[in-house]
C-alpha cells in the first residue's frame, strides 16, 4: 500500500511539474510580434490605392502601425467606394475612369520630444480633375501618443498677430504666382488661422531643435484650385511668447531652408 502511494504521489508531482512548464515553453514557441509594412498597395478594374511611409517611422512602433491600419482601412473603404459608384455611373450611361487615391507620409522634423509628420493625398473620383490634401500629425515622444498642433500654442496666447503675418505672407506667395498685388479680402478665400492650419515643424540649425513652423494649405483653401497648394512658414520672431511653456525648450536657432513642398514655380524657371 505505501509503495502504491508512493508511486501515485511521484506521478502527481511530474505532472505539477510538467504543467508549470508549460506556460515557459509556449512562451518559448510563441511567434514574434508582427511589424506593420512600409506601404500598402491596391489595384482593381475600379480604382488603384497606395500608401507609403517613411522608413525612420519604424523607431516609433505604435505610431507605425496606427498610422498603417488607419490608412490601410481608409484605401479599402475607397476601392468599395469606388467599385459603387463607377458601377452606379455605368447603369446610368455616364462611365467613368478609374479612380485612384494615394497616400505618402513624410517626417518634417524631429526633435527631443517630436516627430512632425505630414502625409500628401492625392485623388481622383471622377469630377473634372483630381485633388490633392495634407495631414499634418504630431507624435509627442514622452506621452508615446499623438497630440494636436495646435496644442503647441500656449491657451489663451493671443494669435492676431501671427494671423495677420500669415494673411500677408499668403498675399505675398499669391501676388508673386500671379504677377499681380493681391488681398486674401479681395480673393474670396479666407484669411485662416495658424492655429486651426496644418502645422509641420522644421529643423532648426541647430540640432535636435525646431527651428520653425509652417501651415500646409491645400488648393482651394486659400486660393483657386490653379495656384495649386501653399507652405507658409511662421519664423521664430512671431512666435514669441505664443508656445506653450512646456514645449519652449524644443525651439530655438533658425529654421533652415528647404521647404516641404516643391517650389511651384520651379519648373517656369527650368523652362525659361
Amino acid at each position: 500500500m505505501f509503495k502504491a502511494r508512493f508511486g501515485l504521489a511521484l506521478l502527481l508531482i511530474a505532472g505539477l511539474a510538467a504543467c508549470h512548464k508549460k506556460p515557459d515553453d509556449q512562451k518559448a514557441k510563441a511567434p514574434p510580434a508582427t511589424v506593420a509594412p512600409l506601404g500598402f498597395a491596391r489595384t482593381n478594374d475600379d480604382a488603384q490605392v497606395s500608401l507609403t511611409l517613411p522608413d525612420p517611422i519604424k523607431l516609433y512602433p505604435e505610431l507605425h502601425t496606427r498610422l498603417y491600419h488607419e490608412g490601410q482601412a481608409s484605401l479599402t473603404a475607397f476601392l468599395d467606394q469606388a467599385h459603387k459608384d463607377r458601377a452606379e455611373a455605368s447603369a446610368d450611361g455616364f462611365p467613368t475612369p478609374a479612380y485612384y487615391h494615394s497616400i505618402t507620409w513624410k517626417i518634417a522634423a524631429q526633435s527631443s520630444r517630436f516627430v512632425s509628420l505630414y502625409a500628401e493625398e492625392d485623388d481622383y473620383q471622377g469630377g473634372a480633375h483630381p485633388n490633392s490634401s495634407f495631414q499634418a500629425l504630431l507624435w509627442d515622444k514622452s506621452k508615446n501618443d499623438l497630440i494636436p498642433t495646435g496644442s503647441l500654442f500656449a491657451p489663451g496666447a493671443d494669435m492676431s498677430g501671427v494671423d495677420r503675418f500669415l494673411c500677408h505672407q499668403i498675399e505675398a506667395a499669391r501676388a508673386a504666382r500671379i504677377g499681380a498685388p493681391v488681398t486674401q479680402s479681395g480673393s474670396g478665400f479666407p484669411c485662416p488661422d495658424l492655429k486651426d492650419s496644418r502645422l509641420i515643424l522644421i529643423p532648426s540649425t541647430i540640432d535636435g531643435k525646431i527651428g520653425a513652423v509652417d501651415a500646409l494649405y491645400a488648393p482651394y483653401e486659400v486660393g483657386p484650385y490653379a495656384e495649386g497648394p501653399y507652405e507658409v512658414r511662421i519664423p521664430q520672431s512671431q512666435l514669441k511668447g505664443l508656445i506653450a511653456p512646456a514645449y519652449a525648450d524644443q525651439f530655438a536657432g533658425e529654421a533652415i531652408k528647404e521647404e516641404a513642398l516643391p517650389d511651384p514655380d520651379s519648373d517656369k524657371d527650368k523652362a525659361q
